[in-house]
């Protein structure tokens, strides 16, 4: 069940580079609020290209919140080019955080939607993705 906004973030990729096996790695800085505090993250996600443009890509990930809290993300999403040049990307995250204010989160996924421009703009939100009540 799609739960409460767990962050809203905005940054920019500030780095790209072609892998071996012809992904393309991307590395993206943000920032935003996270559970209610202000928070900085960098992310990195290597996306395979299918032949119609779109992607698959596996990201990851560190943060750190206004009160010195610290955790790490995994996930993976598929992607598309929109005709303004932009991108949208939609996937799900696991946390590993320790004890503390954000360890409910290394229980459930958090769906997201990222959006990057053609400049590197970066955009994103999540949602918690918590287990049906059992009455659906």
């Amino acid at each position: 069940m799609l739960g409460d906004l767990v962050y809203e973030c905005k940054g920019k990729v500030v780095g790209m580079r072609v892998l071996e096996n012809g992904h393309v790695e991307y590395t993206a800085m943000v920032g935003g609020m996270f559970m209610g505090e202000q928070f900085s993250s960098t992310a990195t996600w290597e996306s395979q290209f299918r032949p119609d443009g779109s992607g698959y890509g596996e990201i990851r990930g560190v943060f750190t919140t206004q009160s010195g809290a610290r955790g790490s993300y995994k996930g993976n999403g598929n992607g598309h080019p929109l005709p303004d040049g932009s991108q949208v990307h939609l996937g799900a995250l696991c946390y590993s955080n320790p004890p503390g204010k954000f360890a409910e989160l290394n229980k459930i996924a958090v769906v997201y939607e990222g959006n990057v421009d053609k400049e590197g703009n970066f955009q994103s939100k999540g949602w918690a993705w918590k287990e049906s009540d059992g009455s659906g």
